[in-house]
């Protein structure tokens, strides 16, 4: 597990450079981009669950990324109480603009390790993480 921990870290921080360098605060605001990109809607607490970070915590990054024009919230029509967050144009470029360097990062880490590794691990960090709904990887 400390390997695990140490090997995300050491991911983690590559892409929070990145994202400071693109106007993000760090990488779980690219998180909740990457969820929202694909279309779905998802009140607030369902994105929480996605991108595993806390609901407090989630609600500071909406906050912050709808300040920046990247995202809206808007309330479920069975529901008053729920907001449902949807990216924006300016989000989806953001988002877009990342993954270049989410590729980049991912690349630095992974180089060395040989397509079946890089196969092998990502089936067993599938498996270890089953039961909690990740994005899925860029193909």
């Amino acid at each position: 597990m400390f390997l695990l921990h140490a090997a995300a870290e050491r991911v983690a921080a590559d892409l929070d450079r990145a994202a400071v360098e693109m106007g993000l605060r760090d990488v779980r605001d690219w998180f909740v981009l990457a969820a929202l990109d694909d279309g779905q809607q998802r009140t607030q607490l369902e994105l929480s669950r996605m991108v595993c970070v806390d609901k407090t915590t989630l609600i500071s990054v909406l906050d912050r990324l709808e300040r920046h024009e990247l995202i809206v919230r808007t309330v479920d029509p069975n529901d008053r109480r729920v907001r449902i967050p949807q990216i924006t144009p300016a989000g989806q470029r953001i988002f877009a603009k990342f993954a270049t360097a989410r590729d980049a990062a991912e690349a630095r880490a992974l180089a060395g390790v040989e397509p079946k590794e890089r196969a092998l691990l990502l089936q067993v960090l599938a498996h270890i993480a089953d039961d909690t709904p990740a994005l899925q990887p860029a193909r």
